[in-house]
């Protein structure tokens, strides 16, 4: 696995590489690239560090949609198109890069997330008031597995200033009157992979998806962070979608 940077923009992006496999893995609201190591590890792929996230550069974000455009645009560098596999923040990420850049988008996966992404406003105040007991609650709604929740509180801590930031876009980010009027729908292969104790983005999100042409995995013993919980049967899940899409994991 090594580290390598691509300048988009003139923000230096950096990506954890561990194979050339056309998987592009994007993590969710004061994340990083790091992650996914249980994924680099068995299926291979790319994990970026969005702008202002990890080893990245700075970049004024105002939306989901600057965000996609980072990926769009490395993606699009490195192999001109691939699957793109986002979880929480980085699902909405992955959506608007299919909506915004559909060349780039060969397949999604979507990761505890949703077309719509409201945020508890105890979250956002919290944040703002009170960092580290809103740190610890959120650790608490991320993990199932208690042995988790310490670790990520004080991580979440340490970055309170950039969660504020992803969390706030994430409560902007709404695309279900559009999934329902039929000005969405999927014209590429799509499945959406939740843990089935998801208390920010519950199952009923990612079931969401099947009516406009996704598939639909639910991981057992795990939350919202489900590709830590229980990786192995994410990864099982993840590589059985891409044998489907006729990707080598060689």
């Amino acid at each position: 696995m090594e580290r390598i940077f691509f300048s988009v923009g003139g923000v230096d992006i950096s990506v954890l590489k561990a194979s050339e496999v056309p998987v592009f893995y994007i993590h969710g609201s004061a994340g990083d690239a790091e992650i996914w190591k249980n994924q680099l590890g068995e299926i291979g792929g790319y994990a970026i560090d969005l702008p202002n996230h990890g080893f990245s550069g700075k970049a004024k974000i105002r939306s989901i949609d600057d965000y996609a455009y980072f990926v769009s645009k490395l993606v699009s560098r490195i192999s001109g198109s691939g699957i793109i596999v986002g979880h929480s923040l980085g699902g909405a990420v992955a959506q608007k890069v299919y909506l915004n850049h559909r060349k780039t988008a060969e397949a999604l996966v979507l990761v505890g997330t949703g077309a719509r992404l409201r945020v508890l406003p105890k979250a956002l105040e919290g944040l703002k008031e009170n960092p580290t007991e809103t740190a610890k609650f959120m650790a608490d709604m991320a993990f199932h597995r208690k042995e988790f929740i310490e670790h990520f509180g004080k991580l979440f801590k340490e970055r309170a200033g950039i969660l504020l930031e992803d969390l706030t876009l994430c409560n902007e980010f709404d695309l279900l009157n559009d999934f329902r009027s039929g000005k969405i729908k999927f014209d590429v292969p799509v499945i959406a992979i939740v843990g089935e104790h998801d208390l920010l983005t519950p199952p009923k999100y990612s079931e969401f998806f099947k009516a406009f042409g996704a598939e639909m995995r639910v991981v057992e013993s795990a939350g919202h962070m489900v590709m830590i919980e229980n990786p192995k049967a994410f990864n099982m899940c993840l590589k059985e979608f891409l044998r489907s899409l006729g990707k080598s994991l060689e």
